[in-house]
């Protein structure tokens, strides 16, 4: 049994228009996960033990759902933007939101993909049975779906603009020497960035739609 993602998003979208930080987007993730799964166990920030017995507490998993003794791993980011009009309302909720604007877009998306890359060596250190995989982005910037003003920019290669393909050795222009981001990323697979929309909470307001990006790992 695997999981319908595109079920999983239409019931948040019924639920929810905004969520407040990323492990507020997690837990309501999961918790739509478990009423729609009800045999399902979900593990939130779950650490893997690889076959040798070890693990890295560093390398943790969003969200693990098991299904029959299957893995079905879930990676989430979420990034907003504050254009400095004031708060957003939730109109599901009648919640009001000051969203952070948390900008370094380049960051965003090599994380992102440094999320595909660390469920793709996961699958490869720990012999389970993995059903399927995910990475899922939820934003209100939607810069993130253009590609780069600039050429050659330093994060050209990470871009995540829709209608890119993501494969291969992929690395910075420039290495931004923040700490704990890498120099390079490898994939094994092949990822088409794909964007849809999740919610219009202000047609008028530049941060006032959210988009999402669902990628399936291979």
């Amino acid at each position: 049994m695997s999981i319908n993602m595109t079920e999983i998003i239409e019931k948040l979208q019924g639920k929810r228009q905004i969520f407040c930080s990323e492990a507020d987007f997690q837990l309501e993730m999961a918790w739509v996960i478990k009423e729609m799964y009800h045999d399902a166990k979900v593990r939130l920030e779950y650490v893997p033990t690889f076959d040798d017995k070890t693990f890295n507490d560093k390398m943790r998993i969003d969200i693990l759902v098991f299904i029959n003794n299957e893995w079905i791993p879930i990676e989430l980011k979420y990034k907003t933007k504050n254009s400095g009009e004031g708060a957003l309302e939730d109109k599901k909720t009648q919640e009001v939101f000051n969203l952070k604007n948390q900008g370094a877009k380049n960051i965003g998306c090599y994380l992102y993909l440094k999320d595909i890359e660390r469920i793709e060596r996961i699958k490869e250190a720990v012999k389970n049975n993995f059903k399927e995989d995910y990475a899922v982005f939820l934003t209100n910037d939607e810069t993130y779906r253009n590609a780069p003003r600039e050429i050659n920019c330093d994060y050209e290669e990470f871009s995540l603009e829709d209608g890119a393909i993501k494969e291969g050795w992929l690395k910075w222009k420039k290495y931004p020497g923040k700490k704990g981001i890498g120099d390079f990323i490898t994939l094994k697979g092949s990822y088409q960035i794909k964007w849809n929309e999740f919610s219009k909470v202000n047609e008028e307001r530049s941060d006032g739609t959210f988009y999402y990006l669902v990628t399936k790992i291979i």
